[in-house]
């Protein structure tokens, strides 16, 4: 049925929903990427860790505190609030994060089309084939596989919907209300009643009274929105690094300004011809413009100097139509002006998903041209048209296809940016192939982002990390630490990764000057404020390990009660925290506040602490407490072999040899080599009397420890008990040869050297 206001054309909606399911229909296959990492999957707004209205009043899009110096003062809480209410609901399912995603591409798609119909300046299968071009354009395909390309996917949404509301019955509450969400989404939203203002001096009566009203009220509701959201960030602007932004980083005017004029004429290239694209183009991607004689100055400005003319000649020849594509114009360029670096840096050079809302009036200008040329070239009838704009919509249902397969997974999307920007392609490649443990692939891609920028902290400090692990170089582990200290003063994991290795290699001042270091930094300037804050935490809980083993008890507990202070209430090592707060209380006597922190660390499932704590029971007498504890521990870590072994000692401290017996037999079962293990059934077999069994196991030991003098003083004293006196010599022999000033072999030596002469006279 046909409505007599709006003609639905219901099958061709139907057609545009489609094709925008159908060609990205497998990113509901696509993991978490990227940037996803910081907003949802470490974003404690996303998992629920704080009250939901920090969202809106206080923390930016990343998580981190908005009014801070280091903010990325991006702030979007309708998207933060969409993330948060779904994994409250499923939790992290990256298939279902995705399939949001791609339901507000296909409104989109939708709302395309009824853009195109109401503005009546192309057919209606020019309006279909604009619709469909925006649904399968691959310039799109970022804000759609990328699962925070819903900031700039719900803002478009809220855009269009205003607008298309607006074409048909203008309300002004209305659209401030879509005006609010559409921020609400992404800063950009505030272009939205800008173009409304447009379309109003476009298309209405200037004369009138309801024309002045509205237009005053529609400038002084965004005026009050720009001042409210600046308020938000403390009126500050966001400062970014150079990696992100380097031209803004840039010394010479000159090469600034002529790049960033550049700019948007490459955004409008990957527009019309988005065969290169990348999920990155920061660092080296765009070549700056360094003279006015550079071949992309001057084409930029062709362009720029024929667009102005355009725009003359449409406000020259004004009619219902032109004023319609000044509209579409005016559409395609105001989004961009706010993320051109023009007004304000922003922290990236290019980004596809910004040019998301962009595309939507490409698409419909797209189809007003080839309108006008159909009609001015007769030869380019339905027959002959169609056939074209089949292959063309193939030709982007193709790539868009592709780059949806890019979108899968990390690997596959940072290889396809190795052709564009290699540098990061790179460097990202190596952290996706160290989480691989493919190792040696994981260095070449790190040296290869070395090669092309040296001054790559976070190549250097992840190449630290992969050599102490994959090659236990701990000197070459140092080196690249210090070489990402270089490049990034304040990088607080680099500072704790290299104290931990100093420590191990005996330099304990410099190690505590790195704890330092790291600890005195507070972050405020910093991006990633939370993950710095947790890694300071993590910093100052080492540094209570540290003075723990070095006996300096009381800075120890000091040291620990920062940690807890910085970490927050959901800092991963609390329960170890306080599990090492109360072995220090321990040490020092103080045993009633020991329990209480055992106690609290149990409460938080720390399976050391329910063993720490039987163990100290077992010391109190207080063994008809430690059943239950054990049965607990048992039960979060049944096939933990130190778990096993402790209840063993346990059993053992309390005289319940059978019970203890059949606890290292099940520590042994899972792991057949544990040398605690291995110790402690030797030792109770021996305190048993079951000497020739307890012999198995101290030969096993002394197996397994070649180098360690103590096991083969123990497999010679219980060979020595076993009557084999030769075998008990040789080992003490192979002992003392380890440690000459061991006292105890030495006499059980002389012992045995005094039975052997006896046995020699008889």
């Amino acid at each position: 049925m046909k409505n007599s206001n709006f003609d639905w054309n219901s099958h061709h909606y139907l057609l545009v929903a489609l094709s925008a399911g159908i060609v990205y229909s497998n990113v509901l296959k696509a993991e978490f990427l990227y940037d996803d990492r910081p907003a949802i999957l470490s974003n404690d707004d996303v998992l629920g860790r704080t009250r939901w209205h920090s969202m809106v009043t206080t923390n930016d899009f990343w998580g981190n505190p908005i009014r801070l110096e280091g903010s990325h003062k991006s702030y979007r809480p309708l998207i933060t609030a969409s993330f948060r209410l779904q994994f409250a609901i499923h939790g992290l399912k990256a298939d279902l994060f995705h399939g949001v995603n791609l339901i507000c591409h296909v409104i989109n798609s939708i709302l395309v089309l009824k853009l195109g119909k109401q503005l009546k300046i192309m057919g209606n299968d020019l309006s279909l084939f604009s619709a469909l071009l925006f649904a399968c354009h691959p310039i799109t395909s970022e804000a759609v596989c990328s699962i925070v390309g819903r900031a700039d996917l719900m803002n478009t949404m809220f855009i269009l919907l205003a607008i298309t509301f607006h074409i048909e019955s203008p309300n002004t509450l209305r659209t401030s209300l879509f005006s609010i969400l559409a921020i609400l989404s992404k800063e950009t939203g505030i272009v939205l009643l800008p173009l409304i203002v447009l379309y109003e001096v476009l298309f209405k009566d200037r004369s009138t009274k309801k024309f002045k009203t509205d237009i005053t009220s529609y400038l002084m509701f965004v005026s009050m929105i720009s001042y409210l959201r600046l308020s938000i960030s403390n009126y500050q602007t966001p400062i970014f690094s150079r990696n992100d932004n380097p031209i803004s980083h840039e010394g010479s005017f000159l090469t600034r300004t002529l790049t960033f004029l550049f700019l948007p004429i490459f955004h409008l290239f990957l527009i019309v011809f988005p065969k290169n694209l990348s999920f990155d183009w920061s660092m080296d991607a765009i070549p700056k413009v360094e003279s006015v004689m550079d071949s992309r100055f001057v084409l930029s400005i062709i362009i720029y100097v024929t667009g102005l003319k355009v725009i003359g000649w449409l406000m020259m020849n004004t009619n219902e139509k032109n004023r319609k594509l000044l509209f579409l114009i005016g559409m395609f360029v105001t989004p961009h002006i706010v993320s051109s670096n023009l007004i304000t840096y922003v922290g990236f050079v290019v980004a596809e998903r910004i040019l998301y809302l962009n595309t939507v009036s490409y698409c419909i200008l797209i189809g007003f041209a080839i309108g006008i040329l159909r009609k001015k070239y007769p030869i380019l009838s339905s027959s002959t048209c169609y056939p074209i704009l089949v292959l063309l919509l193939s030709v982007c249902c193709f790539r868009t296809i592709q780059r949806v397969e890019d979108w899968k997974t990390e690997e596959s999307l940072f290889k396809s940016a190795l052709h564009v920007n290699p540098t990061k392609a790179h460097l990202n490649l190596g952290y996706v192939f160290t989480t691989q443990k493919k190792y040696e692939k994981a260095r070449y891609h790190y040296e290869q982002a070395l090669k092309r920028n040296g001054r790559l902290a976070d190549a250097w400090y992840n190449l630290g990390t992969l050599t102490s692990h994959s090659q236990n170089s701990t000197r070459m582990a140092i080196q690249f630490y210090q070489n990402a200290l270089q490049s990034r003063k304040n990088f607080a994991a680099a500072h704790l990764n290299i104290a931990l290795l100093l420590h191990d290699e005996g330099f304990h001042q410099k190690a505590f000057f790195h704890l330092e270091q790291c600890l005195q930094n507070p972050g405020t300037d910093l991006k990633l404020y939370r993950n710095h804050q947790k890694t300071r935490a993590t910093c100052a809980y080492n540094k209570g390990r540290l003075l723990q083993k070095s006996s300096r008890i009381q800075e120890a507990i000091d040291s620990f009660s920062l940690a807890l202070n910085i970490g927050g209430p959901f800092f991963e090592h609390i329960p170890s925290v306080l599990n090492s707060i109360g072995l220090c209380f321990n040490e020092l006597g103080d045993v009633e506040s020991a329990e209480k922190y055992f106690e609290m660390a149990i409460r938080e499932n720390h399976v050391n602490s329910f063993l720490t704590m039987a163990h100290l029971k077992i010391r109190q007498n207080r063994s008809y407490e430690v059943g239950g504890l054990l049965q607990k521990v048992m039960r979060l870590a049944p096939d933990s072999v130190t778990v096993l072994q402790n209840i063993a000692l346990a059993e053992f401290q309390m005289k319940n040899y059978n019970r203890s017996l059949v606890f290292y037999r099940k520590a042994l079962g899972v792991d057949p080599n544990h040398l605690d293990s291995l110790y402690g059934i030797a030792h109770l077999l021996q305190e048993t009397r079951r000497y020739s069994v307890a012999e198995e196991f101290f030969q096993k030991i002394q197996q397994l420890q070649p180098e360690s003098y103590s096991a083969h003083s123990n497999y010679g004293a219980i060979l020595h008990l076993n009557q084999k006196y030769d075998e008990a010599l040789n080992a003490y022999d192979k002992a003392l040869i380890l440690n000459s000033n061991d006292t105890i072999t030495r006499e059980n030596r002389q012992k045995l050297m005094r039975i052997l002469k006896k046995k020699r006279k008889i």
